[in-house]
């Protein structure tokens, strides 16, 4: 069945849309879209002197907010930012494209006029202040943690990059629902409307199994290193100056100076590596975050669920016995023997396709942990309590000469 879009822009209705291009992917975070539409305004302004009647509506620009609707169902909110148009003898194009509102939140500053910390409030609460000013409403599907103690903002930051920085400490996913919304949800919180099944609804398949991001070992290092006392940190190579050298010190001191700065590991192992190929991360103080050996184990967990992706193509935008639309972050059950598939799978990506080739959804499946989020927190304390400094604000004024 062949689907209907309708794209509305600035108080116009376009429904002559000959090509569209809509990707949604979890890990992208806002959606994007490439149109190819009749410009009726654009074109009788340009044939005025010929036609001698001006149109009444204006033409579409860059900057004009979009809605974009299949079947009547809304899947796009955003806007217009590289219109691109084209004038030859023989064709009059106008080719459109941008994002869904979530796209100001990767390049825009967080909250440039404050507040720059955050105590005693949730996820979604901090969300809320970040995206009211960009008219983006979050909200949460899963249980989104305990408030934070202490969250700080660098000015600096954009909005997305703050968020994100917030939800790892919540082992949270940050994605857009297309429509002026910010999810706060796990990876597979429901289930897509129809299996893929090669020979039934898919129609084409590519597959690929990258091995280069994973490891036969994984290791997660604690790093408890404190500074020397007495001045800064040297390994056995140097020496101090004094008028007596001093001796270097044993293999058995440094043995031990090295295990107490590396501390805790974590240890995770993929069998299905069968040669040697370990790395290693560092992570400091595990207050308030997952332990090493639970951050080793995801670190497999990701990595092998990203590892095989697969890109299924199916005839519409449309499935299984209700018609639903093909949504990003659905666990679907996948049947492909000839890619050795034959298990549940994970949507990451849904792009939306009309041209030449006809109307299709390409879908890109992962493996199910592929998204999955742990509590990566960085809270850098040590068991010392920090020196309190005043509170400054930018209200202070300077002290007069007297």
């Amino acid at each position: 069945m062949t689907s209907v879009v309708t794209v509305k822009i600035a108080n116009q209705v376009f429904t002559e849309v000959t090509r569209h291009v809509i990707p949604r992917d979890v890990r992208n975070v806002a959606g994007t879209f490439q149109l190819t539409i009749v410009d009726e305004a654009r074109i009788r302004n340009a044939l005025i002197a010929q036609i001698g009647q001006p149109t009444r509506n204006a033409p579409i620009k860059a900057g004009d907010p979009i809605s974009i609707a299949i079947d009547n169902e809304v899947i796009l909110v955003g806007w217009i930012e590289q219109p691109h148009f084209t004038w030859a003898a023989d064709r009059l194009e106008c080719h459109i494209s941008g994002r869904d509102k979530t796209g100001d939140l990767v390049e825009c500053a967080a909250l440039p006029r404050g507040p720059t910390e955050f105590r005693g409030v949730d996820l979604l609460h901090v969300a809320s202040l970040v995206c009211a000013p960009f008219g983006i409403i979050p909200r949460a599907d899963v249980d989104i943690g305990a408030p934070f103690d202490r969250l700080s903002l660098h000015k600096h930051m954009t909005a997305m990059a703050f968020l994100e920085s917030a939800a790892r400490q919540r082992a949270i996913l940050l994605t857009s629902d297309g429509v002026g919304g910010l999810v706060l949800t796990r990876g597979g919180a429901t289930r897509a409307p129809a299996p893929l099944r090669i020979g039934d609804n898919v129609q084409v398949v590519e597959a690929e199994d990258d091995w280069t991001r994973r490891f036969s070992d994984y290791f997660v290092m604690q790093d408890t290193a404190k500074k020397r006392a007495g001045g800064p940190a040297m390994d056995h190579t140097a020496t101090p100056l004094s008028s007596a050298p001093t001796p270097s010190p044993t293999p058995a001191a440094n043995s031990a100076a090295e295990a107490t700065a590396i501390g805790t590991v974590g240890h995770a192992t993929d069998p299905e590596i069968t040669r040697w190929r370990p790395t290693v991360r560092l992570t400091r103080s595990q207050s308030g975050m997952s332990t090493v050996q639970e951050q080793a184990e995801w670190m497999c967990r990701v990595a092998k669920g990203d590892a095989q992706g697969v890109r299924m193509t199916v005839l519409g935008h449309r499935a299984g016995p209700r018609n639903m639309l093909w949504r990003p972050n659905q666990v679907c059950a996948v049947w492909d023997p000839y890619s050795d598939i034959d298990r549940d799978m994970l949507i990451a990506g849904v792009e939306f396709l009309n041209d030449e080739g006809g109307q299709r959804t390409q879908l890109h499946v992962v493996g199910v942990t592929a998204l999955d989020r742990i509590n990566e927190a960085d809270r850098r304390r040590s068991g010392k309590a920090r020196k309190s400094k005043p509170n400054l604000d930018t209200t202070a004024t300077p002290l007069n000469a007297p």
